[in-house]
């Protein structure tokens, strides 16, 4: 009885949405380390900027990935999304209709998505690999090897405005839209039903959850993410570029999976893929101002990548083996 106990306590504690705070803790020493200029806040929140598109992209990424499926062309769908906007503006549209035209857009696309994984019954991994070549493909035919700029002033730099004078507007937006997606998933019925897809679809399906509605709906719900994540890219850059959103797949995935999201769907917590974007951010802004190069950074993240899915993959099998 007493082994018993101490089991359920051990479990307890190696949840792999708890993970994540260590993880959090070490990313602060790592970049205190590297230099002696990390812990400077006004820095660190300029920091979430530059990876806020992807912190955006990953919310709804979350929900995905706690139904079972994934979606590896979350980057190119930004690109494609933003390089649509800049040749929709190159033609002389307002940009308020720009901005329209990129939501729907955004959500157009990723109902693509969501259609050839339900209709087609094929992996979403090997799906969303071949429209990942696709988008990326389409956006730099649509703009070719050059940029396009020239946007309104008042679209540019959204990174350098502040809410409450101390966060800025991506960042504080990411956080708003994490609580409200956090609050759906666990306190609604439409968030039961994207854990129990996750968890046996088949117990969901003989519930009379519609399961491939559901889906459409979170691929479309990423795709509408994205255009979000393309319109904050264009008015930081100030320029479209179909490189914008290259690798940006790998710190999506990075973030949901350190964030505990089980790869294979049933478990997950947007505020846990919201710490995991701050982990992102503190290891990226460590190296950055260690002056590691971009190609090391991301080789340091993919490495992330790959230990996250092995510890959880390790800590899932002893949970089950003891429960």
């Amino acid at each position: 009885m007493m082994e018993r106990r101490k089991t359920l306590k051990l479990n307890k504690f190696l949840k792999p949405e708890l993970n994540i705070f260590l993880f959090l803790i070490l990313s602060l020493v790592a970049g205190t380390l590297m230099s002696s200029n990390f812990l400077d806040f006004e820095y660190l929140m300029n920091s979430t900027t530059l990876y806020a598109e992807f912190g955006i992209i990953a919310l709804p990424f979350t929900y995905l990935l706690i139904s079972g499926e994934i979606d590896v062309s979350v980057a190119s769908m930004m690109t494609l999304v933003a390089c649509t906007m800049g040749k929709v503006f190159q033609l002389g549209v307002d940009f308020v209709w720009v901005l329209i035209i990129g939501v729907l857009t955004g959500v157009l696309i990723g109902l693509i998505n969501g259609l050839l994984v339900t209709l087609t019954k094929l992996p979403s991994l090997i799906i969303t690999l071949g429209t990942l070549s696709l988008y990326k493909g389409l956006a730099q035919v649509m703009v070719g090897d050059g940029g396009i700029s020239g946007f309104p002033e008042w679209f540019l730099g959204v990174n350098n405005k502040l809410v409450f004078g101390l966060i800025p507007v991506p960042f504080f937006l990411l956080l708003v839209l994490g609580i409200i997606m956090e609050i759906i998933l666990k306190k609604t019925f439409f968030g039961r039903k994207i854990f129990a897809i996750g968890t046996n679809i088949n117990v969901a399906r003989y519930s009379a959850v519609k399961v491939d509605r559901i889906k459409v709906i979170l691929f479309s719900l990423i795709g509408l993410f994205c255009a979000i994540a393309a319109m904050f890219s264009m008015s930081r850059l100030g320029i479209v570029k179909y490189t914008i959103g290259t690798g940006g797949e790998l710190d999506v995935i990075t973030m949901v999976l350190l964030g505990g999201t089980a790869f294979a769907g049933g478990r997950g917590s947007v505020f846990s893929t919201m710490l995991a974007f701050l982990v992102i951010v503190f290891i990226r802004t460590g190296m950055l101002l260690a002056i590691i190069s971009g190609y090391t950074q991301t080789a340091v993240i993919g490495a992330l990548l790959i230990f996250v899915i092995i510890i959880s993959n390790q800590l899932e099998k002893y949970t089950k083996d003891h429960s």
